[in-house]
């Protein structure tokens, strides 16, 4: 070969392998940058591959909740938390009105309740107390009724009764808040009862005091009944000695009849002059009805004489009648010609005739209508006055003629009376003389009557002063007895009256009675003659769908076939993830399906079965989709580990066992980050048809769990499968390049 062609083909040589190693670098750098590209993917698609990284993420994750777990389990004392726990009373007691006192033991009851540092009272109404147990609000409901005080005071009447306070619960808001009111509720009990018992013992003792009282009343009234009875036997000695003196006076008696006799004989000087005046009055009786009958002869003539004056008035008033009959009309004639008149008499005057005109005007003047004193209106009165005259004179009801005829008969009736008055001085003289004969008989006997009556009224007086005092005596000994009777009558009336003293006994050893209630019970008991036999009622359904129900999701998720880990052709990231999540949410909803059977037949009854079944529907799809989430990360084994410690984590911090007042602070922080806490919110809300803010906020609890979850996995998934992608592309390139004839230690992987 010669030196040019040497020279060539080192030349090609040089320039295929500057080819070369420039295609080299070129393809080194695109492994570099497709490396780089797939680090987030390596770093999504991580999970433990070699023993050492298992058992580290099972101690880091799995342990502590574990741990955690069994210290709740074993040290947990949720009477710590009492002071965060509210409770609610509600007192409908009404009071009662004893002796003139108002009480009212619900009042008392309450302060005690709420005076308890160590306890979370809150006093409410009876709609605030029953809403806020159904939202649980309220571990539990203190009640007390109405007739709570009217029982109460019954303790020792005839009828006692006892009285009671009610405890109501729900265990929706903690199966295991039993637990706590189990060992809180006796606390409340014993403070109430002994207030109670106080109260009581503070009734008979008051009773018993009364009763004390009333004995010393009686004492006293019957020392004043001794004394009133002294009083009366001093009052009996002054009535003795009274009737003694009526016997001195009767003896006395004889000496004043002999003065009774001297008044009589005066009486008999005055009987004597009076029959002479009696004479006397005779006499001038006589004159009195000579008068009388000349008064009433003069009453007739007078009479007779108005008979013949309204005769004459008679004719005088039908002539005066008869004359204006004539005249007026002429009158009324003249009187319609006076305006002509006036002219007639300005002539005259104007002829110098004024005597004539004067005359004339004078004339008109007395016939002018407008002068009252015309003769018209002259003739008119003088009709009107004759005719009176003649109605007064001759008209029994004209007032002059009915007076004179009420004259004649009131002095005929006086000339009548005159002559009885006559008879009767007649009959008094004889009278008189009959009373001067009676005067001289009384004297005969009363003469000394008068004296003796007199010292007998002193008797008399002294023994009225000494009845007086006995009857005081009496009064006060009437007094004395009807106190004492008082006294002993309320004495015995505020003492004590035990008609019952077994039930008064009872209700002082037990005062009162304590109901309870459970809206949603998880066991109720079978037989009251053994409590420990219990059965398992429509309460426990929170527990048989909630917590069954994560509990079967997280298995079932660990159980099933790795769906998603398979070589499915699929042009997106989407169908094997949806596809997975479709096929266990079917799963667990028939299987949820199955716990609410069961629950029914506890007895589990919904408000709205189709609001319910949707919350039901949504639990499965939100579960489903958060242990899907955990396989996806962490794989099928290690995801199923993760799924079982989240529901373990789910049993303390979702309120449905525990109360979450009762937990810890760090597990009550993590109560609104866990599915379970929205599954019981939306369960319970729509359990009792309250679907309220939290019935909602359930819901999209719910609803934001399930589309996070399945979101992530979604990212996860996608990238998971672009860092399978690449894997492939990078030992396809390595092949190409094994092929060119290099070795494949010098190609850069």
């Amino acid at each position: 070969m010669s030196t040019a062609d040497n020279t060539a083909n080192s030349a090609a040589n040089g320039a295929a392998k500057s080819a070369a190693s420039s295609a080299g670098t070129g393809a080194e750098s695109g492994v570099h940058a497709a490396q780089d590209k797939s680090l987030w993917h390596k770093l999504l698609d991580w999970r433990p591959k070699s023993t050492i990284p298992r058992i580290l993420v099972v101690l880091t994750l799995v342990l502590p909740l574990a741990g955690a777990a069994t210290f709740m389990w074993a040290m947990w004392d949720p009477s710590k938390y009492l002071r965060d726990v509210s409770l609610a009373v509600v007192n409908e007691d009404e009071g009662v009105e004893r002796d003139g006192e108002y009480i009212n033991y619900g009042n008392q009851v309450v302060e005690g309740l709420l005076a308890t540092d160590y306890l979370n009272f809150s006093e409410v109404d009876k709609e605030q107390g029953d809403k806020g147990l159904t939202r649980g609000d309220y571990l539990f409901v203190v009640t007390i009724p109405k007739d709570f005080s009217d029982d109460a005071v019954t303790i020792i009447s005839d009828n006692p009764r006892q009285p009671n306070i009610h405890f109501a619960e729900n265990d929706f808001y903690g199966t295991n808040g039993a637990v706590i009111t189990n060992s809180l509720i006796p606390q409340v009990q014993s403070n109430v009862a002994n207030a109670i018992s106080k109260k009581y013992a503070d009734k008979v003792i008051a009773g018993l005091d009364r009763m004390g009282e009333g004995l010393n009343q009686a004492a006293e009234g019957a020392g004043r009944l001794d004394e009133g009875a002294g009083q009366l036997k001093d009052g009996g000695t002054r009535a003795v000695d009274g009737i003694s003196r009526v016997d001195k006076g009767a003896s006395d008696l004889q000496d004043g009849a002999g003065r009774l006799h001297q008044g009589t004989t005066d009486l008999k000087a005055g009987t004597t002059r009076l029959h002479n005046g009696v004479g006397e009055l005779s006499n001038g009786a006589a004159r009195l009805q000579d008068g009388s009958t000349q008064l009433a002869n003069g009453t007739d003539q007078l009479l007779n004489g108005t008979d013949q004056l309204a005769d004459g008035a008679g004719q005088i008033d039908a002539g005066v009648n008869q004359l204006t009959g004539m005249l007026l009309p002429l009158l009324e004639q003249v009187q319609g010609a006076l305006p002509d008149m006036q002219p007639i008499i300005d002539l005259l005057h104007t002829l110098g005739a004024h005597a004539e005109a004067e005359k004339l005007a004078g004339i008109v003047n007395r016939l002018d209508p407008a002068n009252q004193q015309n003769m018209v209106n002259q003739l008119n009165r003088l009709r009107e006055g004759t005719g009176q005259l003649h109605y007064n004179l001759a008209d029994p009801n004209a007032p002059y003629r009915s007076g004179v005829i009420r004259l004649q008969d009131g002095a005929h009736r006086l000339n009548d009376g005159i002559n009885q008055l006559n008879g009767g001085v007649s009959r008094l003289a004889d009278g008189a003389s009959q009373l001067d004969n009676g005067a001289t008989r009384l004297n005969a006997g009363t003469g000394d009557l008068t004296d003796g009556v007199g010292r007998l009224k002193d008797g008399t007086t002294q023994l009225n002063d000494g009845g007086g005092q006995l009857m005081d005596g009496m009064t006060r000994l009437k007094d004395g007895t009807s106190e004492l009777s008082t006294k002993l009558a309320d004495g015995a009336a505020k003492a004590p009256n035990i008609t019952k003293p077994e039930d008064s006994a009872s209700n002082i050893a037990v005062p009162i009675n304590f109901t309870a209630s459970n809206e949603h019970p998880v066991q109720t008991v079978a037989d009251e003659s053994d409590p420990t036999v219990k059965n398992i009622t429509a309460g426990a359904a929170i527990l048989v769908i909630v917590v069954f129900g994560y509990l079967a999701m997280a298995l079932l998720s660990t159980l099933l076939p790795h769906i998603v880990g398979k070589r499915a052709n699929s042009y997106t990231v989407l169908g094997p993830v949806l596809r997975a999540l479709g096929l266990i949410s079917l799963v667990n909803f028939a299987v949820i399906g199955f716990f609410t059977g069961f629950s029914v037949a506890l007895g589990w009854s919904p408000d709205n079965w189709a609001i319910a079944i949707g919350v039901l529907a949504l639990t499965a799809i939100t579960g489903s989709a958060v242990f899907q989430f955990l396989r996806i990360l962490f794989g099928r084994m290690y995801g199923g580990v993760f799924s079982l410690g989240l529901f373990a984590l789910g049993l303390f911090v979702f309120g449905g066992i525990w109360p979450l007042d009762t937990t810890p602070g760090p597990l009550r922080m993590l109560h609104s980050f866990h599915p379970m806490s929205y599954t019981r919110d939306a369960f319970m809300r729509a359990t009792d048809g309250l679907y309220d803010a939290t019935f909602w906020g359930g819901l999209g609890g719910l609803l934001v769990f399930a589309l996070l979850s399945t979101g992530l996995s979604l990212v996860i998934y996608a990238s998971r499968r672009r860092g399978a992608a690449t894997e492939l592309e990078e030992e396809v390139e390595y092949v190409k390049k094994a092929r060119l004839g290099e070795e494949p230690a010098t190609i850069a992987r």
